[in-house]
């Protein structure tokens, strides 16, 4: 009886723990896919200024972000993020519209992706 007591109280915590977690990636994610689209506007009205001033959010975010999620996620999709986001900042440092906007695309993919990735389906537990 204790053995079924201490392994359900393990599966309690990971779950709680892992709601938690998806949480915490759901409300990142959607926050920075917002604030993606609102660049993604900017750019197509080719206000840089704007533009910059967003990534400099974004890439704020991402930084508090990524600190809890280098604990959970694989490190080869972060290191894909970043690159896209340094990506994105060279491009708009030089004005490149269509540029910039293919690596947002990409970068709300990434972000989408991870979401997904860490979401709890039948296809991720088995």
């Amino acid at each position: 009886m204790k053995s079924l007591f201490i392994s359900t109280l393990v599966v309690i915590v990971l779950i709680t723990s892992w709601i938690i977690i998806y949480n915490f990636i759901d409300e990142s994610v959607t926050d920075i896919n917002s604030n993606l689209t609102i660049m993604e506007a900017k750019v197509h009205d080719a206000n840089w200024d704007s533009t910059s001033s967003i990534y400099k959010t974004i890439d704020k975010k991402w930084e508090e972000t990524k600190k809890v999620l280098m604990l959970i996620l694989d490190h080869e999709e972060m290191e894909k993020i970043n690159l896209t986001l340094r990506k994105i900042e060279k491009f708009i440092s030089i004005e490149d519209k269509s540029l910039t906007l293919g690596e947002i695309a990409t970068l709300k993919y990434l972000f989408s992706h991870v979401e997904e990735k860490e979401s709890l389906s039948l296809k991720n537990i088995f």
